[in-house]
């Protein structure tokens, strides 16, 4: 039965597609509503998105990818004083993406929680804060942040949502060697990579760095600036 039900989800969702075009990225959704919180009327500007690269084009001005500024406020509201786990992740786990893989090591420290679940693929759910999700992540020292080893696109620009979500809630992002984003989506942040956990015996001994630099640099890159709201400007 859950068989069959997959299969008309899947087969609905392609109908629909074929219908009615394909269904905005989360990308797109949130650089939408972040450009409306800013004030902007979404029927005068032009928006594509390059997900691949992880670039929007607003009236053709190129900005990278944005978060709502309320995003980033909700979130900063739920860091704890003190943080309750060592590693969290809460994302898709499918075979090909080899994400079980590489998170299974991780199982032999304490206070590890890992759930694989689809809800941030749930379509009118992308552009809402989940505060659940995000006082979750809050709560854990450091974040998995895996790409998918099956990603189709440019292997020189993989980038991840999740990565962003870390850093506003000053949680360590944990990179993975196995599927490295790019140097320019992280540069300046700060971030551990696997590897160099996994070779630790305990968590206590690893050298944590300031999350949250991370945090105030996030902001500034992630979300829209007065500058980038001018030069949008400009273009109407």
């Amino acid at each position: 039965m859950k068989k069959l039900k997959v299969f008309l989800d899947k087969f609905i969702f392609k109908i629909n597609i074929l219908l009615f075009g394909p269904l905005p990225t989360k990308q797109e959704l949130l650089i939408k509503k972040a450009l409306r919180e800013k004030g902007f009327n979404i029927k005068k500007l032009k928006i594509r998105c390059d997900h691949n690269l992880g670039f929007n084009y607003i009236n053709g001005i190129q900005i990278g990818v944005k978060y709502p500024d309320s995003f980033y406020e909700e979130a900063v509201k739920l860091i704890p004083e003190s943080k309750a786990m060592n590693f969290y992740f809460n994302g898709k786990m499918n075979e090909s993406g080899q994400r079980f893989l590489m998170l299974k090591p991780f199982t032999k420290f304490e206070k590890t929680c890992i759930i694989a679940s689809e809800e941030g693929r749930v379509q009118n759910k992308k552009d809402q804060f989940n505060s659940k999700y995000f006082a979750e992540l809050a709560d854990a020292k450091f974040g998995f942040c895996p790409h998918q080893a099956d990603w189709n696109g440019d292997k020189d620009f993989l980038w991840t949502y999740r990565f962003i979500e870390c850093c506003f809630v000053e949680t360590i992002p944990v990179l993975f060697k196995e599927t490295p984003l790019s140097d320019k989506f992280v540069d300046g942040f700060n971030f551990v990579w696997n590897d160099e956990l996994l070779n630790l015996d305990s968590i206590s001994q690893c050298q944590a760095p300031d999350p949250k630099t991370n945090r105030l640099l996030a902001k500034e890159r992630f979300c829209l600036t007065d500058d980038e709201c001018k030069r949008i400007l400009e273009t109407l």
